[in-house]
């Protein structure tokens, strides 16, 4: 038997691949990034989206910008999506002079990057070989930066898109383009508190003086926060409130006050430190992510019915940060299914519970998780796997790698830290330039992710391809452990030339460390694309390497020490379909024909569902109302090899579908004044546009927005009614609300001075006066004590030398 490898050919000389001259890497520094949906209250976020790139000229990375510029632009998604500027979308220029002390015209952020504008002008991105993200920090980085960038997830036709894209063009010294690729702008207004702080909602979080009903669902539930914050710290510790109001300008009344009565919104980061902003505490006050996460990890979810500290179920985290409808948790990791269908990992899998992001000891976007406490080493040097789903031992400390090969650089960006989105690796290049941003590793779940790399390498998933970069590479023994993380090259030049350079004196050790001791193949040897290889004088057939196949030696000959082809022949994996209905799961058995023990694996998922897969049995779950045909493909593994690419083909047909709807009705309101009526309805099954119909009892005009308001003419007691339709499914709700008296001020003149009164109804206002009416008014907010009396509140004010009028304002 002959000792030679496979795939043996003469050449005179290695053989080179070639490639473009240069190229442009670009990502998103965190993979999402979270804005306010209205800043008329309180702002925890600005629109501020940071971009970074990395340019190679020649194969080789740029570390002096001179002479080259990058820009970004607007440019369409493949739905016709674009989004090229901030005019018109959202409030957030209205607040950010008070909120943010800067007076910025539309189109800018609070930086020097702005949106490139109706006329989609290219701006210009900042070469830094050392970036700073911190006082006291710097790190080697050489990279393109546009940071702050106030881009919001609405497009210029108004639609929702929270992963748009720009266009990233790289030019010479002379104005030429030499490089380009699209990257998303991730961007989200999802952070949402209303399902516990919606006026009506959960009782355990009403304000002590009771829910604001204000009719501007936007507004509601952040009053009521605001309004909740001052009962709390007022109670708490009244000194340091009020010195921490006075030092940061706010009213004395409490925060809720202030907004409501001076219109003055709140930057929680004033007071509360926050690293995305760089602002420190007032005295002893905590960070945001510690009072908000450690604060929080105690209350219970109102739907999930799970304490948020849950360390089991990204439904905790997705309460409040994008996740019910961004899904801001898709890169690779966050899209893994377990075997019963679940997804295999949650935010908590990385991040731990809310208790340990919120702990005291932890200091925000800074102590993050890092790679190799799950991905802990190779085939052959690891802590007892390759990868895990979990950064945390049984025990709950971080598991610490034994191996380095697919580690964050230590102490990166500062000591005793090592962040993924700063650390670099292979020539240079930021880890970011070739797996993707955090949360949206290639490849990704959403489309727009993982169109950069199909562009730049043909398919998606991380950088792979070296002539992707470089201008040429070369098959030898140096590029044959040269690659990231000890890769080699892929493709035809390396299959064509391994046999020769392990017979020249490679170690097979440096390739037991991907494809096993075994030699047949672990998850680290899988195909990053669809290759159909040949061999040479056809002594082992073509090979079709779907991409997710194993590579094993097995494949085409009989081991890593035989040049004969191999007696290990690759199973038949049968193709398999089936139906179900919408909101049904069905089971189906996998099949394949062959020798040896047969196991099987998930390659792909379906689109509109997850597969489980157990003792060869592939369960489907299809996503709630998801109607037409489904599709997901899976191998068969004899122990040696991997099968063909089977499919299995679910049609899915509607099955039983419903409607559940909950009504916030105030149960008492004054005549005259706009009444809140807000309507929440959860389609189950169902993937229809959800309608509103509101009956208020009075036999005025239905209304048939979510959140309504209404003025009733006279007291009464009034029946209204809720009817939300998906499709032919309907639910309804009713109840009563009792109109009283209009609310009407009270004067008494006296020697002590005016007294000013009005009764006690459950609806806020402000008392403000002026010394004219019509356009001459100037009202402004009466800060005399509120007093209380006899179902009434009253205030006592100083006679005026000359005419005052006195008004109340229902807060909204």
């Amino acid at each position: 038997m002959k000792t030679r490898l496979l795939l043996t050919a003469a050449f005179a000389a290695p053989l080179t691949l070639t490639a473009a001259n240069n190229q442009l890497l670009g990502w998103n520094n965190l993979g999402m990034h979270c804005m306010d949906s209205d800043y008329s209250v309180f702002s925890v976020l600005p629109p501020y989206n940071t971009v970074e790139a990395q340019l190679l000229v020649g194969g080789r990375l740029v570390t002096n910008g001179t002479g080259y510029t990058v820009t970004y632009q607007a440019v369409a998604d493949p739905d016709g999506s674009f989004n090229s500027t901030a005019r018109g979308k959202g409030n957030f220029y209205d607040f950010v002079l008070p909120l943010y002390g800067a007076a910025v015209s539309p189109e800018s952020g609070l930086t020097p990057w702005p949106m490139p504008g109706t006329n989609n002008t290219p701006q210009p991105m900042l070469f830094e070989p050392t970036n700073r993200p911190a006082p006291g920090v710097a790190t080697k980085v050489n990279w393109f930066r546009a940071e702050g960038i106030p881009i919001t997830p609405y497009d210029d036709a108004g639609r929702k898109n929270p992963y748009p894209l720009m266009r990233l063009i790289a030019r010479n010294g002379s104005g030429t383009p030499i490089a380009s690729n699209d990257v998303v702008l991730p961007v989200s207004d999802e952070m949402d508190c209303r399902a516990c702080h919606a006026s009506g909602t959960q009782a355990a979080a009403q304000p002590f003086a009771g829910w604001v009903w204000s009719s501007n669902p936007e507004r509601d539930f952040r009053l009521n926060i605001l309004r909740l914050h001052d009962d709390y710290e007022f109670a708490d510790d009244p000194e340091l409130y009020a010195a921490a109001l006075a030092a940061r300008g706010f009213s004395p009344e409490g925060l809720y006050r202030g907004v409501v009565a001076d219109g003055k919104p709140v930057l929680c980061a004033v007071c509360h430190a926050s690293e995305a902003l760089g602002t420190a505490s007032f005295d002893s006050i905590q960070p945001l992510t510690a009072a908000m996460h450690g604060f929080h990890a105690r209350v219970r979810d109102p739907d999930l019915h799970i304490q948020l500290d849950s360390s089991d179920h990204r439904g905790a985290c997705y309460r409040c940060h994008p996740g019910s409808a961004t899904k801001c948790l898709r890169g690779a990791m966050g899209s893994a299914i377990a075997a019963d269908g679940s997804m295999e990992m949650q935010c908590q899998s990385c991040h731990g519970g809310m208790s340990a992001v919120g702990s005291l000891n932890r200091v925000g976007w800074f102590m993050e998780p890092n790679c190799q406490s799950c991905h802990t080493g190779t085939a052959t040097s690891n802590n007892g796997r390759i990868r895990y789903t979990s950064c945390f031992e049984t025990n709950g400390s971080v598991r610490v790698a034994t191996n380095q090969t697919f580690a964050t650089q230590a102490d990166i960006p500062a000591p005793g830290i090592s962040l993924y989105r700063f650390s670099a690796g292979h020539g240079g290049l930021q880890c970011s330039a070739c797996h993707g941003s955090t949360h949206a590793e290639f490849p990704a779940a959403h489309r727009n992710d993982n169109l950069r790399n199909l562009a730049l390498q043909g398919h998606a998933g991380m950088m792979i391809e070296c002539t992707a970069c470089h201008v040429s590479m070369a098959v030898n023994a140096t590029m044959a452990v040269g690659g990231p993380h000890g890769l080699h090259p892929v493709g035809q030049a390396w299959a064509n030339q391994h046999g020769d350079l392990i017979e020249g004196g490679l170690s097979r050790t440096a390739c037991r460390a991907c494809h096993g001791l075994n030699d047949r193949g672990t998850e680290l040897s899988r195909a990053q694309a669809n290759r159909v290889i040949t061999t040479p004088e056809n002594k082992y057939g073509t090979k079709n390497y779907w991409r997710g196949r194993t590579v094993s030696c097995y494949d085409c000959h009989d081991g890593a020490n035989s040049s004969d082809p191999s007696t290990h022949p690759p199973a038949v994996a049968q193709s398999v379909s089936t139906n179900t209905t919408s909101g049904a799961r069905v089971a189906m058995t996998l099949r394949a024909t062959g020798n040896g023990s047969i196991t099987y694996r998930i390659v792909t998922q379906p689109a509109h569902g997850s597969v489980g897969l157990s003792n060869g049995v592939a369960t489907y779950f299809p996503d709630p109302g998801h109607v037409g045909t489904d599709q997901f493909a899976f191998t068969a593994w004899n122990g040696w090899v991997d099968s063909n690419l089977a499919t299995g083909s679910v049609a899915v047909a509607q099955g039983p579908f419903s409607v559940s709807a909950v009504a916030h009705v105030p149960f008492s309101w004054p005549a005259g004044w706009p009444a809140p009526f807000a309507g929440v309805a959860t389609p189950s099954n169902s993937t229809a546009a959800v309608t509103y119909d509101w009956d208020f009892g009075d036999n005025s005009p239905h209304v048939a927005s979510q959140n309504a308001s209404h003025v009733f003419a006279a007291p009464g007691l009034y029946h209204w009614r809720l009817v939300a339709r998906a499709a032919s499914a309907a639910a309804t709700v009713s109840g009563v609300i009792v109109v009283g008296d209009a609310v009407q001020l009270d004067i008494a003149r006296s020697t002590g001075g005016l007294t000013v009164s009005w009764p006690q109804v459950g609806v806020d206002v402000v008392l403000e006066r002026s010394a004219a009416l019509g356009t001459a008014a100037q009202w402004s907010r009466c800060t005399n004590t509120v007093l209380a009396g006899p179902g009434a509140w009253q205030v006592i004010a100083p006679n005026a030398a000359g005419t005052e009028f006195y008004r109340l304002r229902q807060v909204r």
